[in-house]
């Protein structure tokens, strides 16, 4: 994988390539290689983006009650509409995958 093709992709560089690395390492890479996988950073970062999305809410839509903030940053912040970001960027073509899961998706 080319890391420069996917900093481009998204805009950003990152200063730690290894942690990089891991973000995108599915979990039957990381058994097959013996590596640590992404499982960790995903619990963090969906607490991460939860916070945010939170707080960009907060400040710009007063007039949203708790519930109403609640409804709006699950839908924001779930499986499809990560998964169509993902896809826009083509993030599938970067991730460290198993030959398991490979076979898997084949089908």
């Amino acid at each position: 994988m080319d890391i420069e093709i996917f900093e481009k992709n998204i805009g950003y560089t990152f200063k730690n390539k290894n942690l990089l690395k891991t973000a995108l390492t599915h979990t039957s890479y990381a058994h097959d290689n013996k590596v640590e996988s992404n499982e960790k950073l995903e619990f963090l970062g969906d607490s991460i983006l939860e916070f945010v999305v939170s707080d960009y809410l907060y400040r710009n839509y007063k007039k949203l009650r708790e519930g109403e903030m609640t409804k709006v940053r699950a839908t924001v912040v779930c499986e499809q509409s990560l998964y169509k970001i993902a896809t826009n960027h083509n993030f599938s073509d970067f991730l460290f995958i198993g030959k398991s899961e490979i076979k898997c998706n084949r089908k």
